[in-house]
């Protein structure tokens, strides 16, 4: 090949379709050089052809020749509006080579032909709780696990299916087919059989080398098989000629890679990284990478100011955020990915990129650690040591580039968050000063041993009863003891018979907890438990009468009377 040129308007209009949808970096070098104090050539292998000036878009005021010095020929291209222009530089600066020849081979494929699915969720399956839309009945499609910042969803024993229908059922429910793209993940999906999550077996991933013979790609992480993978022995094999879809099969002590005809039908996993506690992308990726390796708070906080004395823990702590935030591989910088953002922090000051083109290149070529984890952890303290400022921009700029996708269900059963309450109401003093069982303008006040609670006789729903009790500094009460039980029962008020709401919920949740206490929801110290699922997928609270000791399941939305506890 040869340096780019523009000696004729078909290499316009070629570039000018190109550029609609570039994605790449924005300054280049061509092959125009000054010949005279006002005229360039394009410099061919055969030759140099003169430039046609009227033919080019010269940006503002150039080509200017400042100092006599600016001799050779800079393309610039504006991705915002998919335009080009030029201008001169001194040849000495550093900018990117661009390169053009005659039409090649297409070059051996790097990545598998995926199945073409379209990920979209299911909104049947969802139900909107506060201002987040959380699956209605996760338990209804598989068995979870939530460990390291992400969430697995393993089919059950009998649902199995081909290698797209596991990749369509994943994207119904807003997660993805499993990728082991990570080392770590191995370790993750082995706790689920660990921890009677699920039994062995095997699951499809979203590997593939489908078109791109023993070149395996992660369909949904678009990553390739690297030295990670832990193949079976003898695998991947290709029997008959047609395998090429991967699935993984894991015990409590491993997992392990085959390949398999696509058509073949096993178990899946879907993943999500657990978004419920991150405010941004990239704090989610910082939660689950300091959930991996035992990194605290505190040791985020300073870690980047001390990376020539940092363990082997935090050093994976770094390698994890440049790899999941999309910045590294294998240790190193991913050039295109880093020069986009020094493009953007630059602001068009090609000397400031230059520069910080420079130290990044510099970092990179220079790490020569032990393992990867240790480069990474050397290129990161380079460039935080010669250009702080850059580093903070190009971890802000990746931050706030990734997509915050919220995970299909809470960590726990969903209870509501009643730590913002609006106000305290005028009654809230009258609960307050009773230091024996007495009555109030809504409601009675009743002592338990030392527990204090408060019956509300006004109906509301349940989340609502979360917000009122907390307003009385309060919380929705947890009668989650047989003395609880024993004593509630044995007090007469007007309001006796009829339901009333307690902290127990069922949303989201194969089973339900108490949200206001650590103890379990055990059904044995009622005198009465329903707990039945209802087909509509409303009913996911729980309503207490206290003098018959029950308990039942109910619809969140439905009004009833309330018991607050002191705090």
């Amino acid at each position: 090949m040869e340096p780019i040129s523009f000696e004729n308007e078909t290499n316009l209009e070629c570039f000018k379709n190109m550029v609609s949808k570039w994605k790449y970096s924005s300054n280049y070098w061509t092959s125009g050089l000054r010949v005279s104090a006002s005229e360039f050539s394009w410099c061919k292998k055969d030759g140099s052809i003169a430039v046609d000036k009227s033919k080019l878009t010269w940006a503002a005021g150039q080509p200017d020749n400042v100092n006599n010095t600016e001799n050779c020929v800079h393309l610039n291209v504006v991705k915002s509006n998919s335009s080009f222009y030029f201008s001169d530089r001194t040849c000495t600066d550093l900018q990117i080579f661009a390169c053009q020849g005659p039409p090649t081979p297409a070059p051996a494929c790097s990545m598998p032909v995926c199945p073409n699915v379209t990920c979209v969720k299911n909104t049947a399956f969802y139900s909107t709780i506060g201002t987040s839309q959380f699956l209605t009945k996760p338990e209804q499609h598989g068995s979870w696990l939530t460990i390291n910042g992400r969430m697995y969803l393993y089919s059950f024993q009998d649902v199995k299916t081909t290698f797209s229908g596991a990749m369509a059922a994943c994207c119904e429910i807003g997660m993805t087919l499993l990728s082991l793209e990570y080392d770590y993940k191995y370790k993750s999906v082995i706790a689920a059989i660990k921890n009677n999550v699920t039994s062995s077996d095997y699951f499809w991933t979203s590997g593939s080398d489908k078109g791109c013979e023993s070149n395996y790609g992660y369909c949904t992480a678009k990553r390739l098989l690297r030295k990670e993978a832990i193949w079976a022995s003898g695998q991947p094999d290709n029997a008959d000629g047609n395998e090429s879809a991967v699935a993984v099969y894991i015990t409590d002590a491993k997992a392990q890679l085959f390949d398999f005809n696509e058509e073949s039908k096993y178990r899946y996993v879907c993943e999500a990284r657990d978004t419920s506690k991150a405010k941004s992308g990239g704090s989610a990726v910082r939660d689950e990478c300091a959930s991996i390796y035992n990194v605290s708070q505190a040791e985020i906080d300073t870690v980047l100011n001390n990376t020539n004395k940092l363990d082997l823990r935090l050093k994976c702590f770094l390698k994890c955020l440049g790899e999941n935030s999309g910045l590294m591989v294998n240790g190193k910088f991913l050039e295109n990915e880093v020069l986009a953002i020094l493009e953007n922090l630059a602001h068009g000051n090609l000397d400031d990129l230059q520069k910080n083109m420079g130290i990044m290149d510099d970092c990179g070529k220079a790490s020569t650690g032990m393992d990867e984890c240790d480069k990474a952890a050397q290129m990161i303290g380079c460039s935080n040591e010669k250009a702080p400022d850059v580093l903070n921009g190009v971890i802000m700029a990746m931050d706030q580039s990734m997509p915050m996708e919220k995970a299909p269900i809470p960590p726990e059963p969903f209870c509501y968050n009643a730590s913002e309450c609006p106000g305290v109401p005028p009654h809230a003093q009258e609960i307050a000063v009773c230091t024996a069982d007495c009555q109030t303008s809504y409601g009675l006040v009743k002592f338990c041993g030392k527990k204090k609670f408060y019956f509300e006789s006004r109906s509301y729903d349940f989340n609502v009863s979360f917000i009122n009790c907390c307003n009385l500094g309060m919380k929705l009460a947890s009668i989650a003891t047989i003395e609880d039980v024993t004593c509630l029962a044995s007090f007469a008020y007007p309001n006796q018979n009829v339901w009333s709401w307690v902290a127990a919920s069922k949303i989201n949740s194969s089973s339900g907890r108490w949200c206001t206490s650590t103890m379990p929801l055990n059904s044995s110290i009622y005198a009465s438990f329903s707990d039945n699922i209802d087909p509509t997928g409303n009913y996911n609270a729980y309503v207490y009468v206290t003098i018959s000791k029950a308990m039942s399941i109910t619809s969140s939305s439905t009004v009833y009377p309330s018991i607050c506890e002191q705090i």
